[in-house]
């Protein structure tokens, strides 16, 4: 099963540290990682681990960072052929702080200098894939790639966070399946409840769902019912990534037919996983892993 993700793809570097910075300060860091990351890049790995063939398409600069981001992603089995590397300009990076809980604070940097023109995507080479996902790092190239996969027949999946760009909601127009942070939903949709601002975003696209944490999915079905899973039990570590892995695994799942409640509780089962383990790509989960788990809660549900 082939997945092209398309967006951003970053260097996050990871330090673990007691409690998040709440005033000006010295810190002490408990550990360090240097892992690849960005929503699309990160997504397209999930998508290798759990089997299929990742396959990543988005912009980087021809710089140390960008070399490594691209390296990256090769020793996953991602195909980035169709990526570009552009002189001149510097790579995308973040500092990611994490503390004891799991919670985490980004600082994203993104050259200015990075071009949004999307006319030079191999879309024929692109939408050879049995599913695409975009994310809202690239609007342009997102929407050159959601049409034409429109066009295919293809499903579309769009991973849309808090950005506050309200050119993702031409996105959401342009895909089968919107799934939204709930920061994301709540900087896009008016309305008094989560439940009104998801069934806001439903009437853009065929289905709709936000992801909510600890707190699990909630989604609207197809006969227009206010759904939610709950998250899986675990203690979580480190959540940096989790929201990437969720979306990969859920595009997998629907290229793969799974019915979407099936799909949902699939990919939050792979992002409960990577919210167990430490140093950000590492942890990402692996299929057997996230059949036992599956497994396991089927076990233990009640009949």
């Amino acid at each position: 099963m082939r997945v092209t993700c398309l967006g951003g793809a970053v260097i996050d570097m990871i330090y673990a540290i007691n409690a998040l910075p709440g005033q000006d300060g010295k810190y002490p860091v408990t550990s360090f990682v240097e892992s690849g990351g960005g929503m699309a890049a990160n997504a397209a790995v999930a998508v290798s681990r759990l089997g299929g063939q990742g396959v990543w398409c988005g912009v980087v600069g021809d710089d140390d960072k960008g070399r490594r981001i691209l390296d990256g992603l090769r020793e996953e089995r991602v195909d980035v052929r169709l990526a570009r590397s552009i002189p001149g300009i510097s790579s995308s990076h973040s500092i990611v702080m994490k503390d004891t809980s799991g919670n985490r604070a980004i600082l994203l940097y993104r050259s200015d200098e990075t071009p949004t023109n999307a006319d030079w995507l191999p879309l024929d080479r692109l939408l050879t894939s049995d599913v695409v996902l975009a994310d809202n790092r690239w609007i342009e190239g997102a929407e050159r790639l959601l049409d034409a996969a429109r066009d295919r027949g293809l499903p579309r999946v769009v991973d849309i966070d808090s950005a506050g760009d309200r050119r993702a909601l031409g996105l959401a127009e342009r895909a089968s399946h919107a799934i939204y942070s709930a920061p994301g939903l709540d900087a896009l949709f008016d309305g008094a409840t989560a439940e009104d601002r998801l069934r806001a975003a439903a009437r853009l696209t065929p289905f709709a769902a936000f992801t909510a944490g600890g707190e699990g999915v909630f989604w609207i079905s197809r006969d227009s019912t206010f759904l939610h899973l709950p998250a899986f039990a675990i203690d979580a570590v480190e959540t940096v990534g989790a929201g990437d892995v969720f979306h990969g695994a859920f595009a997998l799942a629907i290229g793969e037919n799974q019915e979407e409640s099936q799909a949902l509780r699939f990919a939050a089962a792979c992002s409960a996983l990577k919210c167990a383990g430490h140093g950000g790509r590492m942890s990402f989960p692996t299929r057997s892993a996230v059949n036992a788990l599956l497994a396991k809660t089927d076990t233990e549900t009640p009949s």
